[in-house]
């Protein structure tokens, strides 16, 4: 297929300057609007003088933006009805903007300038709902109610899954079209190919109206993505008037590049999930970097229950020590408590945590000054998923206290002093899966020891030896001369 190559006209030259030309109206007529209202008012009785040139500027732009408008429709590719209602309402302005200033030049001599007011406001509401319908015709009719925050969507009744909200939890499951090629061409090509923008009389909403093509015929050749129109575009040099999406735009991605001809030279199938297509390593790649995050309440290191939200006095004196509480994520009243800013933090100022019991997960005492001491309240926090004691003043005397913490499978303790019956005591920690060892002195017999009782835990200790390469003892001379 042949691209057509537009020849260019006057008409088509002046239409085009539409989208440049009709905001020029809009803010004048805003600025006429509030003129208006405020000189009715004795305070401002001075701004009168301005109205007359400031209507007649806003009625000779709005007439012109029509014009204007009426050539760039010739272009076609515009849904018909919404393209009329447009149109009328854009003629509605350039009319009423007329009789207003009308009105302002003859309010002395005639009985209609107590209309000056209410053709105002009309003139608010026509231009409104001409720059609501244009957008849809240049972006889509949905185009503003995709990007609604959800609290915002609820409360419009427009309470639906975004398009770019993933519907599968694992990539294999997802399907190819429906989950994975169809939000790349509403995010990138609907906006110009839709039911009420039909740029070169295409439409891309669903695989039917993809392979029915547009004005110069079909799009897509099974299998042959390099033969398809709709892949070949998105290849051309962004100075090229062909290339899609066309300059100015959002271009897509290398990932959605390689996402679209995977589709193609499978067949443009639908219905299919990608653990049921070949793919290529590439894809094999591609498709890694598409796997949805887990959701912060459904990660294992997060408990599922739900608690109540830490009170702020609670938290004030935890900060007024330096210490820091954060949410572990949106939504989530579970907290991680850091002491990276605390280093006085002490023994005397773990009771401070207890309030936290049943919301602390994550806990770093990283550097402080608490003791063995701290293991009594440390204890007491159940749901305790992570304990970050690096570099504290620990031997570990006490520490059986932690085999109340059910939940802890994360456990720091690199450069303690920490002992190896305290290690062995952390065998009834069942759900433990990594501990970290790194100049904590503790014999390899002990770790021995406790990998018996937990055959799936990580033990790091630390003090690796990488290979040595022929580049590291390279020695580079300068040679003078």
């Amino acid at each position: 297929m042949k691209l057509l190559i537009s020849t260019g006209s006057w008409s088509m030259f002046i239409g085009r300057s539409h989208p440049l030309l009709v905001h020029l109206p809009i803010g004048i007529l805003l600025i006429a609007c509030i003129l208006t209202l405020l000189a009715r008012r004795e305070k401002w009785r001075h701004l009168q003088s301005a109205l007359p040139t400031i209507l007649l500027a806003a009625a000779l732009s709005a007439i012109a933006s029509c014009i204007t408008g009426y050539l760039l429709s010739l272009d076609g590719g515009y849904e018909e009805n919404l393209l009329l209602t447009h149109k009328y309402l854009g003629i509605g302005v350039a009319v009423i903007s007329t009789v207003l200033y009308l009105l302002e030049l003859n309010k002395n001599k005639n009985r209609f300038h107590r209309l000056q007011v209410p053709a105002a406001l009309l003139m608010i509401l026509l231009l409104s709902a001409a720059g609501h319908y244009g957008g849809s015709l240049t972006h889509g009719d949905d185009y503003l109610t995709q990007a609604m925050p959800a609290g915002l969507r609820q409360l419009t009744g427009l309470n639906k899954s975004a398009n770019n909200v993933a519907a599968y939890t694992n990539i294999g499951d997802a399907k190819l079209y429906e989950d994975l090629v169809r939000p790349v061409l509403v995010n990138r090509c609907y906006s110009c190919h839709n039911e009420q923008k039909l740029k070169g009389g295409l439409r891309l909403e669903s695989v039917e109206l993809i392979r029915k093509g547009g004005e110069h015929g079909p799009v897509l050749k099974d299998s042959m993505p390099e033969e398809s129109e709709l892949f070949k575009r998105l290849l051309l040099p962004e100075e090229n008037d062909h290339r899609m999406p066309p300059r100015g735009k959002p271009a897509v991605t290398p990932q959605e590049l390689e996402l679209l001809h995977w589709w193609i030279s499978q067949g443009a199938p639908t219905g299919k999930t990608v653990k049921e297509l070949a793919k290529t390593p590439m894809m094999v790649m591609v498709l890694e970097g598409m796997q949805p995050p887990t959701p912060i309440d459904k990660q294992e290191f997060i408990p599922e229950g739900k608690v109540a939200a830490v009170s702020a006095q609670h938290i004030a004196a935890l900060e007024a020590k330096g210490v820091k509480v954060l949410p572990v994520g949106s939504g989530s009243n579970y907290v991680n408590v850091d002491c990276i800013n605390a280093g006085a933090f002490g023994d005397a100022d773990m009771q401070l945590l207890l309030p936290l019991k049943d919301q602390l997960v994550w806990l770093s005492l990283s550097g402080t000054r608490v003791t063995d001491s701290a293991f009594a309240v440390l204890g007491k926090f159940t749901h305790l998923v992570r304990l970050d004691l690096r570099n504290a003043a620990i031997k570990g005397s006490g520490m059986t206290a932690l085999n109340a913490c059910t939940e802890l499978r994360y456990l720091n303790l690199a450069g303690t002093a920490v002992t190896d019956e305290a290690l062995l005591s952390l065998q009834k920690n069942k759900k433990l899966q990594q501990v970290y060892l790194f100049q904590a002195g503790v014999k390899p017999m002990a770790v021995q020891e406790l990998r018996k009782h937990l055959p799936k835990l990580t033990v790091d200790t630390g003090g690796y030896r990488l290979p040595l390469l022929a580049s590291d003892t390279t020695v580079y001379h300068k040679i003078s001369g």
